[in-house]
Protein backbone atom coordinates (compact mmCIF):
# COMPACT_ATOMS: atom_id res chain seq x y z
CA UNK A 1 0.00 0.00 0.00
CA UNK A 2 1.40 3.39 -1.01
CA UNK A 3 2.49 5.63 1.88
CA UNK A 4 0.32 8.58 2.85
CA UNK A 5 1.54 11.90 1.53
CA UNK A 6 -0.28 14.09 4.03
CA UNK A 7 1.75 14.86 7.18
CA UNK A 8 0.89 13.48 10.64
CA UNK A 9 -1.79 15.46 12.39
CA UNK A 10 -1.73 16.82 15.94
CA UNK A 11 -4.31 15.64 18.44
CA UNK A 12 -7.49 17.57 17.87
CA UNK A 13 -9.88 19.07 20.39
CA UNK A 14 -13.59 19.16 19.70
CA UNK A 15 -14.77 22.56 18.49
CA UNK A 16 -18.29 24.00 18.64
CA UNK A 17 -20.28 23.69 15.44
CA UNK A 18 -20.84 27.42 15.05
CA UNK A 19 -20.04 30.75 16.66
CA UNK A 20 -23.64 30.96 17.83
CA UNK A 21 -23.62 27.62 19.59
CA UNK A 22 -24.53 29.27 22.91
CA UNK A 23 -28.03 30.11 21.76
CA UNK A 24 -30.86 27.75 22.65
CA UNK A 25 -31.88 27.48 18.98
CA UNK A 26 -28.37 26.58 17.81
CA UNK A 27 -27.98 24.00 20.56
CA UNK A 28 -31.27 22.36 19.54
CA UNK A 29 -30.26 22.38 15.86
CA UNK A 30 -26.81 21.00 16.68
CA UNK A 31 -28.23 18.17 18.75
CA UNK A 32 -30.71 17.37 16.00
CA UNK A 33 -28.00 17.32 13.36
CA UNK A 34 -25.81 15.03 15.48
CA UNK A 35 -28.70 12.64 16.02
CA UNK A 36 -29.56 12.72 12.32
CA UNK A 37 -26.03 11.64 11.42
CA UNK A 38 -26.30 8.77 13.91
CA UNK A 39 -29.67 7.85 12.42
CA UNK A 40 -28.26 7.67 8.87
CA UNK A 41 -25.23 5.73 10.18
CA UNK A 42 -27.65 3.20 11.73
CA UNK A 43 -29.46 2.89 8.39
CA UNK A 44 -26.15 2.04 6.71
CA UNK A 45 -25.52 -0.69 9.27
CA UNK A 46 -29.05 -2.03 8.86
CA UNK A 47 -28.60 -2.22 5.10
CA UNK A 48 -25.28 -4.05 5.55
CA UNK A 49 -26.86 -6.51 7.96
CA UNK A 50 -29.71 -7.17 5.53
CA UNK A 51 -27.09 -8.04 2.90
CA UNK A 52 -25.49 -10.64 5.19
CA UNK A 53 -22.84 -8.63 7.03
CA UNK A 54 -21.82 -9.21 10.64
CA UNK A 55 -21.77 -5.95 12.63
CA UNK A 56 -19.45 -5.43 15.63
CA UNK A 57 -19.18 -2.23 17.63
CA UNK A 58 -15.69 -1.06 18.62
CA UNK A 59 -14.17 1.86 20.51
CA UNK A 60 -11.04 3.82 19.53
CA UNK A 61 -8.90 1.59 21.80
CA UNK A 62 -10.17 -1.61 20.17
CA UNK A 63 -12.47 -2.66 23.00
CA UNK A 64 -16.17 -3.46 22.71
CA UNK A 65 -17.96 -0.39 24.17
CA UNK A 66 -20.62 -0.60 26.84
CA UNK A 67 -21.72 2.95 25.97
CA UNK A 68 -21.10 4.99 22.84
CA UNK A 69 -19.04 8.11 22.18
CA UNK A 70 -20.23 9.74 18.95
CA UNK A 71 -18.47 12.73 17.42
CA UNK A 72 -20.54 15.90 17.74
CA UNK A 73 -18.16 17.88 15.54
CA UNK A 74 -15.74 16.61 12.88
CA UNK A 75 -12.38 15.24 14.01
CA UNK A 76 -9.60 12.96 12.81
CA UNK A 77 -10.07 9.22 12.90
CA UNK A 78 -7.01 8.99 15.18
CA UNK A 79 -8.35 11.58 17.64
CA UNK A 80 -7.80 10.80 21.32
CA UNK A 81 -10.19 13.51 22.55
CA UNK A 82 -12.61 10.71 23.51
CA UNK A 83 -12.75 6.95 23.07
CA UNK A 84 -14.85 7.41 19.95
CA UNK A 85 -16.84 4.44 18.68
CA UNK A 86 -17.45 2.97 15.25
CA UNK A 87 -18.87 -0.19 13.69
CA UNK A 88 -16.94 -2.98 12.00
CA UNK A 89 -18.71 -4.53 9.01
CA UNK A 90 -17.72 -7.97 7.77
CA UNK A 91 -19.15 -9.59 4.66
CA UNK A 92 -18.22 -13.24 3.97
CA UNK A 93 -15.08 -13.46 1.84
CA UNK A 94 -14.63 -9.66 1.65
CA UNK A 95 -12.16 -7.24 3.29
CA UNK A 96 -13.53 -5.92 6.60
CA UNK A 97 -14.91 -2.39 6.70
CA UNK A 98 -15.52 0.29 9.31
CA UNK A 99 -18.39 2.80 9.54
CA UNK A 100 -17.68 6.15 11.22
CA UNK A 101 -19.48 9.40 11.97
CA UNK A 102 -17.90 12.83 11.41
CA UNK A 103 -14.33 12.05 10.33
CA UNK A 104 -11.98 14.01 8.08
CA UNK A 105 -10.88 12.50 4.78
CA UNK A 106 -7.96 13.63 2.60
CA UNK A 107 -9.08 14.61 -0.89
CA UNK A 108 -7.05 14.33 -4.08
CA UNK A 109 -5.73 17.83 -3.33
CA UNK A 110 -4.68 16.64 0.17
CA UNK A 111 -7.20 19.10 1.65
CA UNK A 112 -9.20 17.65 4.54
CA UNK A 113 -12.96 17.31 4.08
CA UNK A 114 -15.57 16.16 6.58
CA UNK A 115 -17.57 12.99 5.90
CA UNK A 116 -20.74 12.94 8.00
CA UNK A 117 -20.97 9.17 7.56
CA UNK A 118 -18.06 7.24 6.07
CA UNK A 119 -17.49 3.56 5.34
CA UNK A 120 -13.87 2.67 4.64
CA UNK A 121 -11.58 -0.34 4.58
CA UNK A 122 -10.54 -1.44 8.06
CA UNK A 123 -6.93 -1.77 6.88
CA UNK A 124 -6.96 1.92 5.95
CA UNK A 125 -8.53 2.88 9.28
CA UNK A 126 -5.92 0.87 11.21
CA UNK A 127 -3.09 2.53 9.28
CA UNK A 128 -4.53 5.99 9.94
CA UNK A 129 -4.85 5.34 13.68
CA UNK A 130 -1.29 4.00 13.84
CA UNK A 131 0.23 6.89 11.85
CA UNK A 132 -2.13 9.68 12.96
CA UNK A 133 -3.08 10.59 9.39
CA UNK A 134 -6.33 11.06 7.47
CA UNK A 135 -7.95 8.31 5.39
CA UNK A 136 -7.44 8.71 1.66
CA UNK A 137 -10.59 9.41 -0.32
CA UNK A 138 -9.81 6.48 -2.65
CA UNK A 139 -10.17 4.12 0.33
CA UNK A 140 -13.65 5.41 1.23
CA UNK A 141 -16.17 2.81 0.10
CA UNK A 142 -19.20 4.98 0.81
CA UNK A 143 -19.71 8.53 2.06
CA UNK A 144 -22.92 10.31 3.06
CA UNK A 145 -23.51 14.04 3.38
CA UNK A 146 -26.29 14.55 5.96
CA UNK A 147 -28.45 17.69 6.16
CA UNK A 148 -30.89 18.11 9.03
CA UNK A 149 -33.51 20.77 8.34
CA UNK A 150 -36.97 20.73 9.92
CA UNK A 151 -39.60 23.26 8.99
CA UNK A 152 -37.60 24.61 6.03
CA UNK A 153 -36.33 23.41 2.69
CA UNK A 154 -32.71 22.55 1.93
CA UNK A 155 -31.06 25.44 0.09
CA UNK A 156 -29.69 25.07 -3.43
CA UNK A 157 -26.32 26.31 -2.13
CA UNK A 158 -25.93 23.07 -0.13
CA UNK A 159 -26.51 21.04 -3.26
CA UNK A 160 -23.92 23.06 -5.15
CA UNK A 161 -21.40 22.61 -2.32
CA UNK A 162 -21.90 18.86 -2.47
CA UNK A 163 -21.21 18.83 -6.22
CA UNK A 164 -17.99 20.74 -5.54
CA UNK A 165 -16.87 18.16 -3.00
CA UNK A 166 -17.33 15.39 -5.53
CA UNK A 167 -14.45 16.72 -7.58
CA UNK A 168 -11.93 16.39 -4.75
CA UNK A 169 -13.14 13.68 -2.41
CA UNK A 170 -16.05 11.68 -3.63
CA UNK A 171 -16.35 9.08 -6.34
CA UNK A 172 -18.54 6.01 -6.61
CA UNK A 173 -21.03 5.51 -3.78
CA UNK A 174 -21.47 9.06 -2.48
CA UNK A 175 -24.86 10.22 -1.25
CA UNK A 176 -26.63 13.41 -0.21
CA UNK A 177 -29.31 12.77 2.44
CA UNK A 178 -31.65 15.39 3.85
CA UNK A 179 -34.48 15.45 6.36
CA UNK A 180 -36.59 17.88 4.31
CA UNK A 181 -37.44 18.15 0.65
CA UNK A 182 -36.15 20.62 -1.92
CA UNK A 183 -37.46 20.70 -5.51
CA UNK A 184 -34.47 22.75 -6.67
CA UNK A 185 -31.93 20.36 -5.13
CA UNK A 186 -33.79 17.43 -6.70
CA UNK A 187 -33.55 19.08 -10.11
CA UNK A 188 -29.85 19.85 -9.59
CA UNK A 189 -28.89 16.30 -8.64
CA UNK A 190 -31.09 14.75 -11.33
CA UNK A 191 -29.35 16.90 -13.93
CA UNK A 192 -25.91 15.79 -12.73
CA UNK A 193 -27.03 12.18 -12.09
CA UNK A 194 -26.04 12.17 -8.41
CA UNK A 195 -27.38 9.88 -5.69
CA UNK A 196 -29.62 11.54 -3.12
CA UNK A 197 -32.58 11.02 -0.79
CA UNK A 198 -34.62 13.95 0.50
CA UNK A 199 -37.34 13.96 3.12
CA UNK A 200 -35.76 11.02 4.96
CA UNK A 201 -36.70 10.91 8.66
CA UNK A 202 -37.42 8.23 11.27
CA UNK A 203 -41.11 8.82 10.50
CA UNK A 204 -40.61 7.52 6.95
CA UNK A 205 -42.93 4.53 6.59
CA UNK A 206 -40.68 3.05 3.88
CA UNK A 207 -38.16 2.10 6.56
CA UNK A 208 -40.39 -0.26 8.48
CA UNK A 209 -40.82 -0.53 12.24
CA UNK A 210 -38.12 0.65 14.64
CA UNK A 211 -38.23 -2.84 16.23
CA UNK A 212 -36.66 -4.17 13.02
CA UNK A 213 -33.59 -1.96 13.44
CA UNK A 214 -31.45 -4.07 15.79
CA UNK A 215 -27.97 -4.53 14.38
Amino acid sequence: MAPHRNPPLPNQKQQPKSAGANSKLDKTWGQGHDLYEAYVWALVLLAAKNEGAVITFKARDGTVPTSFWFRTSPSHIASLAHNYCHAEIEFPGKPPLEAHIGIFVAGKSQVAHECDVAVLYKSEADTCRDRNVQPRSGKIVMAVECKFYMGSTIGINLGRSFLGLLHDVYKGDRFFIGSSDSPNVRKLFAKHKKSYELGLTPLDLRLGKSSDWCV
